[in-house]
């Protein structure tokens, strides 16, 4: 049974969820290198799990048990992957750049998805991607090298975004519970991340601590809102509300450490917030949202 969307509920709870991402990136960025990437990803991680794990035992261990677990390990590698690739370059490009940058995901999906379910790519999707990718390439301007570090290692983290996307879309068709999902997320990418964050381990002062566990929290609390908005509204709605974090991240690149877009980063950050956004309007197929979605 199916019910029309409340999205005067998901929408604002959904647009709380990707302030707290904003933030979640704004205090990565606040670090500078003064610890190693893999160090920050790992107690990310770790806090997210413990935040988590709460609501993940409300029913019991049993509910935790899934028969998909190959598709986890995909979201759970290529999501983990992701936020390093994109943590790495906000300390290289900057915090709106890594951020829009990382936003490139959509422009994958429909390929991920071609190749992970044989799932046609529409033909107006691809002057979208097209309109997209012409922002990447305004962002990169004419004086900067193409293949420059901070870029393609962007790009790379919105591929991976699109691959692990791919993954919990199929997890999601699958019906596996949301909490269960980031469950293995969040326990996967700490054993993931803590061998390599062991051998570089900077021992963090007590403030260091805390800003760092406010990136975890502040993971686990966006992650929790959205898994609560999409009761409320499809994900082909909400979604798109995603790309408010490189404008929330604008503000605080502006306001807070002083540093306003160029022009061409401004343009080109414009065409990619509007081809990735128009994937999402565009589907022929939007997917209905159960009256009681399990989470």
């Amino acid at each position: 049974m199916y019910h029309q969307n409340r999205l005067s509920l998901g929408i604002p709870i959904a647009l709380l969820a990707f302030l707290f991402l904003a933030g979640v990136s704004s205090l990565v960025w606040c670090f500078e290198g003064k610890f190693p990437t893999i160090q920050i990803l790992f107690i990310q991680n770790i806090v997210s799990f413990f935040c988590l794990l709460p609501m993940a035992l409300r029913k019991g261990a049993e509910r935790l048990k899934t028969d998909h677990l190959p598709i986890h390990l995909i979201r759970d590698i290529f999501g983990v992957g992701s936020y390093y690739l994109f943590f790495v370059t906000i300390r290289i490009l900057g915090l709106v750049e890594a951020t829009t940058l990382n936003y490139t995901a959509p422009f994958f999906v429909p390929f991920v998805w071609w190749i992970w379910k044989g799932e046609k790519v529409e033909s107006t999707i691809w002057w979208i991607i097209i309109l997209g990718f012409i922002g990447v390439v305004v962002m990169l301007s004419p004086s900067t090298e193409i293949f420059q570090g901070g870029f393609m290692l962007g790009i790379l983290a919105g591929l991976f975004s699109a691959i692990a996307l791919s993954a919990l879309r199929d997890l999601n068709l699958k019906g596996e519970p949301m909490t269960r999902t980031l469950f293995y997320y969040f326990s996967m990418g700490s054993l993931f991340t803590f061998p390599f964050a062991w051998s570089v381990w900077v021992p963090p002062t007590g403030q260091e601590w805390l800003l760092t566990g406010c990136i975890g929290l502040g993971t686990a609390i966006a992650q929790i809102l959205l898994t609560i908005a999409y009761r409320y509204g499809t994900a082909s709605l909400l979604s798109p509300l995603g790309y408010t974090v490189v404008i929330y991240n604008g503000l605080i690149s502006y306001f807070i450490f002083k540093t306003p877009l160029g022009f061409d980063s401004l343009l080109g950050t414009s065409l990619i917030i509007l081809g990735g956004t128009l994937t999402y309007a565009l589907k022929k197929k939007p997917q209905p949202v159960p009256e009681k979605p399990e989470i």
